[in-house]
């Protein structure tokens, strides 16, 4: 059985605090905004021999684990061979950027051009995808089907 619910209030109320929860809305989606440009824009510094390179995450194409090195391909210029293992680098790039898709790999879900059999396009690289970490890209991605 359902019972029928009746508002007895005044009409002006209900529209001040629907026009409340908009502006709260609202303020909460420019916060998010801000804080999510703030952690997308904070730089990453590596070290490379003696010097230290400061990079933007955007420039950041993927990854390539050498046992203790990493080699970061970028989208311009050559890339780097830094003495920091993979896995402090994906502690670091924890920001939904970027997604570890293999042992050795972890790549820029922004740079990715295709999916197809287990293996990523980024570039001219083709990148492999292992099937322990296939389910954490797929729920990464935002597929539209």
């Amino acid at each position: 059985m359902l019972k029928c619910i009746t508002f007895d209030g005044d009409a002006s109320t209900l529209n001040a605090l629907m026009g409340y929860f908009e502006k709260l809305d609202k303020a909460l989606a420019d916060v998010h905004e801000v804080l999510h440009r703030e952690q997308t824009e904070q730089p990453v510094f590596v070290r490379e021999g003696s010097k230290i390179i400061r990079l933007r995450r955007e420039d950041i194409l993927f990854l390539e684990g050498y046992g203790d090195y990493v080699k970061i391909h970028r989208t311009v210029g050559k890339p780097l061979l830094s003495q920091v293992s993979l896995k402090r680098f994906e502690e670091n790039l924890a920001d939904g950027l970027f997604c570890r898709v293999h042992r050795s790999y972890i790549v820029s879900l922004s740079h990715i051009s295709y999916i197809e059999r287990k293996r990523i396009r980024i570039g001219d690289e083709l990148i492999p995808i292992s099937d322990s970490y296939l389910p954490a890209l797929m729920g990464r991605l935002a597929l539209q089907e």
